[in-house]
């Protein structure tokens, strides 16, 4: 199990790696960095019917739906062909049209789509006019730790950029050991032999499905979520939310670099960091070991990832500053104000440390420069 941790949180930072890159293709053909997502479980529209991202405990389930993400490009070929082969000649060609404009069975799908999409519009306008956002603007290996974060300036580095994302996992032609596909099947092989002889196996704690301190402003239906009605676990679940929104907020400032130093850009990268590991990390662990409440009888409750606010921050950057200077502050403010028991009030301590002081090297560094 501490193995497969190992795994997920390698594959994790790989995840990071390629959300950088991704940005950094939107700033190179002067787009802005996309970092907004819905709420989870996703719409069904949003993959085939039999399929729904989820936030769910972890098990079999689980890795198997993270496997069918990572699935590689000949294998989603297999799967239309058999669809194709017993569809209605009419619904095969409608596929084929649809197909071809918008939709897109895997994610190696809609990458090789986006690399056709360079490689015409460069022929279409030339590289010059494609590729017209300022590289200073994009995130690199200066900011974060992650081989193969470069900066995306013309047609090659776009090239090289697209293949790093598809060849770690997402969708590459063939599946290999080391792509994500192949660690997440690995484990999947393991996770069956174990159950042959234990078939109580459970490696992961009863967290709900789906948990949340209060019903998301995007999704209407209750059934599809669990709310949580612990006083605590509501309290630390809010607490969780908000931190992981002023976080994904600082990285929207990053992608942007409206204006900052580099000794600004750097403190903003390394505490992103900071929230990750010292902040987020914990709060979420310990979501996992809090009761889900009365309607949940026998369930912990969980992490939710909500967004309630726009991930983009100010276009100024005094101002933007100070919002994360304030928000910052008032949730480690927040943090002293939840009542616990003495495991959590130490978990809870050191959360109010890190963000106290995340708020103070920003004062900091804004001071001096």
């Amino acid at each position: 199990m501490q193995r497969w941790c190992r795994t997920i949180l390698n594959i994790a930072i790989e995840e990071m790696l390629h959300m950088c890159l991704a940005c950094n293709l939107l700033t190179a053909v002067g787009g802005a960095p996309h970092l907004r997502r819905p709420n989870l479980p996703s719409s069904p529209r949003a993959y085939p019917p039999s399929f729904r991202l989820a936030l769910i405990p972890f098990s079999r389930e689980a890795v198997a739906m993270f496997e069918f993400i990572e699935r590689p490009l000949d294998m989603v070929k297999a799967d239309q062909d058999a669809i194709g082969a017993t569809a209605h000649p009419l619904q095969t060609r409608l596929s084929d049209i649809f197909s071809s404009a918008r939709e897109y069975r895997s994610q190696g799908q809609l990458y090789l789509g986006i690399e056709d999409g360079l490689g015409y519009l460069s022929q279409k306008y030339g590289e010059a006019k494609l590729f017209l956002g300022p590289p200073e603007s994009q995130i690199t290996g200066t900011d974060f730790d992650l081989p193969g974060l470069i900066r995306v300036t013309d047609l090659e580095t776009a090239g090289k950029a697209l293949e790093g994302i598809v060849a770690q996992g997402e969708g590459a032609k063939g599946a290999t050991k080391d792509s994500h596909y192949g660690k997440f099947h690995a484990i999947l092989e393991e996770y069956d032999e174990i159950l042959k002889e234990d078939p109580n196996f459970e490696p992961g704690r009863p967290v709900v499905n789906n948990p949340y301190s209060m019903l998301p402003g995007d999704i209407s239906d209750e059934t599809q979520i669990s709310l949580i009605d612990d006083a605590l676990s509501v309290d630390v679940s809010n607490l969780f939310d908000g931190c992981y929104e002023i976080m994904m907020q600082m990285f929207g400032r990053l992608f942007l670099q409206g204006g900052e130093s580099r000794q600004e850009l750097t403190k903003l990268a390394d505490i992103t960091v900071r929230l990750m590991t010292s902040v987020i990390g914990p709060l979420g662990e310990a979501l996992t070991t809090l009761p889900a409440g009365p309607s949940h009888p026998g369930l912990k409750a969980g992490a939710s990832f909500r967004f309630s606010r726009d991930v983009n921050t100010p276009p100024d950057q005094a101002s933007a500053w100070e919002l994360f200077i304030e928000r910052l502050k008032e949730l480690s403010a927040y943090t002293g104000f939840i009542q616990s028991d003495e495991s959590l009030s130490a978990v809870l301590d050191r959360v109010r440390g890190s963000l106290s002081g995340c708020a103070d090297q920003l004062d900091d560094v804004r001071q001096q420069t």
